[in-house]
């Protein structure tokens, strides 16, 4: 049933480590959700939501996320809980962002700051460029590139709705032109999606394949010498994946290397799936 991604964990994990991460794979994931500090505050949507029967929790090391506990103490599948979500006006109005943590580690360890030229190569649907502003209260000199046209008008939607600035543009960040120069650069590649597939659904399997690594790590190659060209000397790139795989990950890290960005000490960080987390893999590294 799973023989293509077992066979590609094998490359990296004990038996051990592989059963984890199944078991991580079809647990039921927890609703998490940030609030949007460019339209609200923490105070005024916990209210909200406290009024009508939500519990929610902080998590520890980062700003404004939070887990949802409970609602109304009534037994809802976390599908039914997203869809009340959905339907409020804290929502609607882009005062919260339903959002994964691992999904805003990224943004976290390129840490945004004021006034930076800051590119994010793939950037739809948004949540990482929408919460980048965030962080920076909408001080970043942000540019945000998605080939995908169906993505892009996502990646716009939200982007207005979150009251993000950001230059959009829909074309391949391959096609940049290489004058441009960044102080950082946010890479969050496309990839296999190993560390977030439902395997569940055995339909996965068609499309979880040989092929798709192939594609995802050629692509990736190509984005990570991209970067290369448009980071300024000094300047910053976090490579991130949704993916669990060694030729997505630690081989693309062995290959940035070898284009000369240097590795921060301790940054590269693995996340394996569980209830409150997606399998996530990111990396921080220095142009020199």
């Amino acid at each position: 049933m799973h023989i293509v991604l077992i066979e590609k964990l094998k490359e990296l994990y004990d038996d051990t480590c592989i059963s984890k991460i199944l078991s991580g794979l079809t647990s039921d994931k927890k609703v998490t959700f940030r609030v949007n500090a460019l339209k609200s505050t923490d105070d005024y949507v916990m209210k909200n939501l406290k009024d009508i029967s939500f519990v929610c929790k902080k998590i520890e090391g980062f700003e404004n996320a939070y887990v949802i506990d409970s609602y109304n103490s009534e037994k809802k599948t976390n599908a039914e809980i997203v869809r009340i979500i959905e339907n409020l006006d804290i929502f609607k109005n882009g005062f919260i962002y339903l959002q994964s943590l691992s999904s805003m580690m990224p943004v976290y360890v390129l840490n945004p700051k004021s006034s930076e030229d800051i590119l994010d190569m793939c950037a739809a649907p948004g949540s990482k460029t929408t919460l980048i502003q965030a962080i920076a209260q909408n001080k970043v000199n942000l540019t945000a590139v998605e080939l995908n046209k169906k993505r892009f008008e996502r990646l716009k939607y939200n982007v207005n709705l979150q009251g993000a600035n950001a230059y959009l543009l829909n074309i391949n960040s391959c096609d940049l032109d290489d004058n441009l120069k960044f102080d950082k650069i946010l890479l969050d590649a496309p990839c296999s999606g190993s560390g977030v597939i439902d395997i569940k659904d055995e339909n996965y399997t068609k499309f979880f394949t040989e092929e798709l690594i192939e594609t995802s790590t050629k692509r990736q190659k190509k984005l990570l010498s991209k970067a290369k060209k448009l980071l300024k000397k000094g300047g910053v790139l976090v490579y991130s994946t949704c993916s669990l795989l060694k030729e997505e990950n630690e081989d693309m890290v062995k290959y940035a290397i070898s284009l000369n960005l240097k590795l921060e000490e301790n940054s590269l960080k693995k996340v394996f799936p569980d209830d409150l987390y997606e399998g996530f893999f990111m990396a921080k590294f220095v142009n020199e």
